[in-house]
């Protein structure tokens, strides 16, 4: 990367350049990267939109059933924010990609959101061609397929640019997230058995994660 194209993050573009980055990105265009800044600041940027989300909606969870299976909805769903940057954060060590992670985890948390742009664009096709479609089983496996399998071509594409890794190493980082999740998946149903956290809390944050539901 470029000492222009490392100059050019959102803190010199503002929000407008992120929009920019996150589109171009999405759109499988590699210079999107240079949107993002790779510093500290960037990364709390980029983390506050989904943190205060997690704030409201685990007010209300927790407000409208005070339960303890409440709190562990809340824990949850922070865990599965967090978790894909300890893991992607554990591999750029692995693969010597550290300084370039910061900027990586910036575009990725910004990025996530095309997702469910995505989504809503395929959803409002399918309420044009098809309203019975829409609100049908099919018509949901339809578009929760979509919405995932963008999302896990967004995580590997991201990370590919991101992290100049080769094709396999992108893969691998997919893998490692999803079986991240999965086991977390696992631990939360083992201790609150009978309950599905990921399904009740917030869906949004799985689909921008490629966990799915």
């Amino acid at each position: 990367m470029s000492d222009r194209g490392a100059s050019s993050g959102p803190n010199a573009a503002g929000f407008g350049g992120i929009l920019k980055g996150m589109l171009l990105l999405g759109r499988g265009r590699a210079e999107g990267i240079a949107y993002f800044g790779g510093t500290r600041d960037s990364v709390l940027s980029a983390l506050a939109p989904r943190l205060a989300l997690w704030l409201v909606l685990g007010g209300l969870t927790i407000g409208y059933a005070p339960q303890a299976i409440s709190g562990v909805k809340v824990l949850f769903a922070l865990c599965l924010i967090l978790l894909p940057a300890v893991v992607t954060q554990a591999l750029a060590h692995h693969w010597k990609r550290e300084a370039l992670w910061l900027r990586y985890i910036t575009a990725t948390w910004w990025t996530d959101w095309v997702t469910l742009f995505v989504g809503l664009v395929v959803a409002l096709l399918m309420a044009l061609a098809s309203p019975r479609l829409l609100q049908s089983a099919m018509g949901a496996a339809i578009l929760n397929g979509v919405e995932f399998a963008y999302s896990l071509w967004l995580t590997w594409y991201v990370a590919r640019i991101g992290l100049l890794l080769r094709r396999r190493q992108a893969v691998v980082l997919v893998l490692a997230i999803l079986g991240s999740l999965g086991l977390l998946v696992l631990l939360t149903g083992l201790s609150s058995p009978g309950q599905r956290a990921w399904h009740e809390f917030l869906y949004p944050m799985l689909v921008q994660q490629g966990a799915g539901h």
